[in-house]
């Protein structure tokens, strides 16, 4: 099964593995507080691609296309991660509230679900 949270949430026994998918460590934040099974750091947006959605000189749609173009090259990294959530939870963590619309980590549930399985299946 597939999840995601932010990373200030408390961690959560049905999390499962936690997995960061930042650029950067969130700052003053220890490994051991944040719970995580490993820091995936390229799956997440280029700073070129963060600086252009921060500074609004891109639309959201922009931002879903230039990121999964980002995206194309880590198939074998989003096939691992869909294998993971096949046999067990796997919880996708960024710095955005659960509930925004405007995370890559949503996008990133997405390319995992096309790998040919919905993440929401348990296989045993």
């Amino acid at each position: 099964m597939m999840k995601t949270r932010c990373l200030y949430d408390p961690p959560d026994l049905s999390d499962g593995e936690r997995v960061l998918v930042t650029r950067f460590w969130p700052r003053g934040t220890s490994r051991a507080r944040l719970c995580i099974a490993e820091w995936m750091k390229v799956l997440a947006p280029s700073a070129t691609l963060l600086s252009d959605w921060r500074n609004g000189r891109i639309s959201w749609e922009e931002y879903e296309d230039r990121y999964r173009a980002e995206m194309a090259s880590q198939g074998a990294v989003i096939a691992t991660l869909a294998f993971r959530a096949r046999h067990s939870t796997v919880t996708l963590l960024c710095y955005e509230r659960e509930g925004d619309p405007h995370c890559h980590r949503y996008l990133l549930k997405k390319l995992i679900e096309a790998t040919g399985f919905k993440t929401s299946q348990r296989f045993t």
